[in-house]
């Protein structure tokens, strides 16, 4: 079958090939996603496991199309207040007796 019959018989289908088909495929987004990757997996951070290189590619997107983090999104300002105490207490927990503290740290490093 010739071009023009097929333009006679199938007179939409046709029309509907014509708009699509000569359309270029662009693998312009594809190429960013690469690059971005590439710089990210430098040589020298070749042991970077495949679920962090996702994270860093989804942070980097993130931060690149002008959004911001905001690690206490739903937290009240009380309870952000009792997150932050929680942590600073954590940080100054000293041992009654330093000097059996100190001597267990020693022995657990001579073992490792």
């Amino acid at each position: 079958m010739s071009l023009k019959e097929y333009r006679q018989h199938y007179p939409t289908i046709f029309a509907l090939a014509m708009d699509v088909l000569p359309i270029q495929a662009s693998a312009v987004p594809c190429e960013r996603v690469f690059s971005s990757a590439k710089e990210t997996m430098a040589p020298r951070r070749s042991r970077i496991s495949p679920n962090l290189m996702e994270a860093l590619q989804l942070l980097k997107f993130t931060l690149r199309n002008g959004r911001s983090l905001d690690f206490t999104s739903g937290l009240s300002y009380e309870d952000e207040l009792r997150e932050m105490e929680k942590g600073q207490s954590e940080n100054n927990d000293v041992p009654e007796d330093i000097t059996s503290f100190i001597q267990s740290l020693s022995r657990i490093s001579r073992s490792s």
